[in-house]
């Protein structure tokens, strides 16, 4: 009986912390392949400065065709990496976009993460730089930021990091290699990974129909879980054109929270502020994928081997209540008369009277 209650006990905390993390998962993660109008999409996007709907829905148009354009857009709803009072249960994340940038020396874009409590607006402030991170030196100087910006031009392809407070932190200057230039019009992806595992974000890009796996990439180190000291942080994209006067535009954009990677199973280097140009086939594209599901198969394993077990102990108690009762059962015995003699029916013969 103690047997079953103690199995009992771990099914009913398996399948909690199952929910739990499921529903981290559906509550942080968010997918939109083009625009349209949507609940979600009023409730949970914010546009800012110059940002705009274009082409009924299917993109979001982030700068005007004007110099000195600024504009952004933030997932407002707020993410919160660190589950629990320890770092060891930081979760990890992955964000995807495709975006439209010209090839020219001013257009940038940046991907931002900022405390929830920070005006969402400044996203839009314009200033007389042309970087996409510019605002948080001029309006989030004290607040605690962990970012990045990049450039693709004929000169190469750059990047920026910020982590900390802007005010005091030091901007790490990062170069890639790769062949990123779009044709008018063509279109980029972006693949943003954190790993809660080793504390590395890498970002890498991949041209539509290449068979390569989103690459070059940067990368660099940062311990999110521990950034805002377990606190919730939103999600953003900023995008600036300088004295281009090009429009940049967003076409899809997705955020998966996930259970980390263990670090052994990295095939990539992890070295903060490292840039090559990985060689890497569509096989590694599905060997991510293929990590992510395996540990979805093994919790799936694991609660359908306690529920197996909680289903034989339950047979095997019912098994043994009605296995004593038969024992206790009392048997009758019956007798009957047979002319000079009594026979008991499950006892000896007895001579009878005369």
């Amino acid at each position: 009986m103690s047997m079953l209650k103690a199995l009992s006990f771990v099914f009913v905390l398996l399948c909690f912390e199952i929910h739990e993390t499921m529903a981290a998962d559906g509550n942080s993660s968010f997918s939109f392949d083009g625009f349209a109008k949507s609940p979600s999409l009023d409730k949970h996007v914010a546009l800012s400065g110059d940002s705009k709907l274009v082409s009924d829905g299917s993109s979001i148009q982030l700068t005007d065709s004007v110099s000195g354009s600024v504009g952004g857009v933030v997932y407002t709803k707020p993410i919160k990496l660190l589950q629990g009072k320890e770092s060891r249960n930081s979760l990890s994340f992955s964000s995807y976009f495709s975006f439209s940038m010209p090839n020219e020396v001013g257009d940038v874009m940046a991907f931002v993460m900022v405390p929830s409590g920070l005006d969402l607006g400044l996203f839009g402030k314009k200033d007389n730089s042309s970087s996409a991170l510019e605002f948080l030196f001029e309006y989030a100087k004290n607040e605690t930021v962990a970012a990045f910006e990049f450039d693709i031009s004929k000169r190469g392809n750059r990047a920026r990091v910020l982590v900390g407070k802007p005010e005091s932190s030091e901007i790490r200057n990062l170069s890639f290699e790769g062949d990123l230039l779009m044709d008018s019009g063509g279109r980029l992806n972006c693949m943003v990974e954190y790993e809660a595992s080793s504390k590395i974000v890498m970002v890498r890009f991949r041209k539509p129909g290449s068979v390569k796996l989103l690459d070059p990439f940067f990368s660099f180190s940062v311990d999110l879980g521990e950034l805002w000291n377990g606190g919730e942080f939103v999600v953003g994209l900023s995008s600036a054109n300088g004295n281009s006067s090009n429009a940049h535009l967003l076409h899809s954009w997705r955020f998966e929270i996930r259970q980390p990677t263990p670090v052994w199973t990295h095939s990539l280097p992890l070295e903060p502020n490292q840039a090559i140009e990985a060689d890497v086939s569509t096989e590694g594209e599905e060997g991510v994928e293929r990590n992510e599901c395996i540990w979805r198969m093994l919790g799936v394993w694991v609660l359908g081997a306690v529920c197996g077990a909680l289903g034989v102990t339950l047979a095997l108690y019912l098994w043994t209540i009605c296995s004593l009762r038969r024992s206790m059962a009392v048997v009758v015995p019956e007798e009957c008369h047979v002319k000079g003699f009594s026979v008991a029916v499950g006892g000896g013969i007895e001579e009878g009277k005369k």
